[in-house]
């Protein structure tokens, strides 16, 4: 039986409704703090403020997926920032978070970058993204790829705001459009 949240849409089961509402009420940014979570994410990133916010309500989702499946889980290459920075902030990370509501501690687990690991954490993430739908439906494109693909590069670097057009062509031109790769 699943119980609907305050955001429609997402199918959340009533075992892990009360996870799921903790997480929701999860503070990053500290009252009061002028440069806090959100503002170094977007900064670090040179993302703008409302993409690392989404990116932070996307990473929420990601531990909630961490903590609920029963299996290992990956991020999308935005998510890992978001957690990667959290990982500095050791009181909100390890106290609040892993303590509090997880009532366990959460490491990062990057791999080693051969070929097998990396298409262990290929599979991973395809499962991640499958568990994702279950639970909020199709992951937004610009922060975690097109599913049952590689990350969609292009797409990633043609939304991103923050790079001046001429800088944002070239990048493009690295990443051959799917057409170009039949030729």
């Amino acid at each position: 039986m699943s119980t609907q949240t305050a955001n429609a849409g997402y199918n959340i089961p009533e075992e892990h409704a009360e996870l799921w509402r903790q997480l929701q009420e999860f503070v990053f940014d500290e009252p009061g703090v002028e440069y806090n979570f959100s503002k170094r994410l977007a900064k670090r990133n040179k993302w703008d403020i409302a993409l690392a916010l989404r990116v932070i309500e996307e990473y929420r989702k990601f531990l909630f997926l961490l903590k609920v499946t029963g299996h290992m889980v990956t991020p999308s290459t935005f998510v890992d920032e978001a957690w990667h920075l959290h990982l500095i902030y050791t009181y909100s990370y390890w106290e609040v978070l892993c303590m509090r509501i997880f009532k366990q501690p959460i490491h990062h687990h990057p791999g080693n970058g051969s070929d097998a690991d990396q298409a262990k954490f290929a599979a991973l993430y395809e499962r991640t993204l499958e568990d994702y739908k279950g639970f909020f439906g199709e992951p937004p494109v610009q922060i975690w790829g097109k599913p049952n693909e590689s990350i969609d590069w292009r797409a990633i670097l043609a939304a991103l705001p923050v790079l001046p057009r001429r800088a944002k062509s070239t990048l493009l031109e690295l990443f051959p459009q799917p057409s170009d790769e039949a030729l």
